[in-house]
């Protein structure tokens, strides 16, 4: 008796936590061996899926509305809703397909155009760059910007090569997408008595817990990823009707371009609008520099006023804990920690929801307290 009272204690003290540690470890590999050797098979399902659970609402409508069956009704919604989403996708790659292509062509222009302008530049200040004691590196800059557009012309080049042999797979893509699409006529048609059967596999002590977690989880992280996309969708269009009224080719690819660079605090929409401003300062186009500089000055005002609360408020984590994990992400596994960072976060707080791990100790609310003073 005296042993199992230790063992009992000793559960409750250390045993528990254990445990619990256990578990998510076991998660993590879990996890872990999926995505390595499991993700690659079931790619297509889970896309099916997807498109199925978008499609559901439609087909429910429909048959619950005007009778359609739901065979014919996952039919007629995935002629009319899929091929309007994907005809708007092909479109829109189409349209910066030519515009990358174009770029690509002219880009030996830009790149002759601007190395006139610095070296201009590098002879009109060749007397004062000679009396004063310039670091060598800073004198050789335009050796450095001629290296720095060589591999942008490089990467250019590289980029319409890289997608040509992508296009030579279509084949095996071929092959994928009629997978996806018949599994998505099943799925969609069958969507009620499949959700029913999987979770009819499942033990309801677990069901309830993946539920709180998904749900959690769908809050959280599709309020990140929201906030994310409304975000660049901001930048987007604020580029693109910029550089659209400044008159600038290629205004989709550039305003694509710099979404991409300032959804990254690394680099930001100033690495591409700043240093693009100074070349039409020195160049002597005044309007396009200014231009450019209020585009970035309308875009920075945006995200200063917006991010902060509205990434917090979607995923539910206080703002300063959302920086640090941002951080700590980005310092660990590079750019990519800068979304794994506050998804962990979400994780843990939904993990302590659902009673995995302990959640911590609440504290009284001190403002509060204080104005009660």
């Amino acid at each position: 008796m005296l042993l199992l009272e230790r063992i009992e204690k000793w559960y409750d003290r250390v045993g528990k936590k254990l445990m619990k540690a256990i578990y998510i470890l076991l998660g993590v590999v879990g996890v872990y061996f999926f995505f390595k050797y499991i993700f690659e098979l079931v790619l297509p399902f889970i896309i099916a899926w997807i498109l199925a659970s978008l499609l559901n609402p439609v087909v429910t409508f429909l048959s619950k509305h005007f009778k359609i069956p739901r065979g014919i009704g996952t039919l007629v919604s995935m002629v009319t809703v899929l091929s309007a989403v994907f005809g708007m996708i092909a479109f829109l790659v189409k349209q910066l397909w030519d515009q990358i292509v174009g770029f690509t062509i002219a880009f030996p222009n830009y790149k002759l155009e601007m190395m006139l302008v610095l070296d201009d530049i590098q002879v009109q200040f060749q007397g004062i760059m000679d009396k004063l004691p310039l670091p060598e590196a800073f004198q050789s800059l335009d050796d450095v910007i001629n290296t720095v557009l060589n591999n942008i012309g490089g990467f250019l080049t590289g980029l319409v090569e890289g997608t040509y042999n992508v296009v030579i797979k279509v084949p095996n893509g071929l092959f994928f997408v009629i997978v996806v699409l018949i599994a998505v006529f099943f799925m969609t048609k069958d969507y009620r008595m499949i959700g029913q059967f999987v979770k009819a596999q499942i033990p309801e002590k677990v069901v309830s817990k993946a539920i709180l977690m998904k749900d959690g989880l769908k809050a959280a992280l599709g309020g990140y990823v929201k906030t994310q996309l409304i975000l660049m969708c901001f930048t987007f269009t604020i580029c693109l009707v910029g550089l659209f009224v400044l008159q600038r080719q290629y205004a989709l690819l550039v305003a694509i371009g710099i979404a991409l660079f300032d959804a990254l605090p690394m680099f930001g929409s100033g690495a591409v609008l700043i240093p693009w401003a100074i070349f039409h300062l020195v160049s002597g186009n005044i309007v396009v520099a200014v231009g450019l500089l209020a585009i970035y000055g309308l875009i920075v005002v945006v995200r200063q006023v917006l991010e902060p609360k509205v990434l917090s408020s979607q995923i539910g984590v206080y703002a300063l804990v959302t920086l640090m994990s941002m951080y700590i992400g980005f310092k660990l596994i590079g750019v990519i920690g800068l979304i794994l960072g506050p998804v962990t976060v979400v994780m843990l707080k939904t993990l302590q929801a659902i009673g995995l791990i302990s959640p911590f100790k609440k504290v009284e609310d001190f403002y509060n307290k204080e104005e009660i003073k």
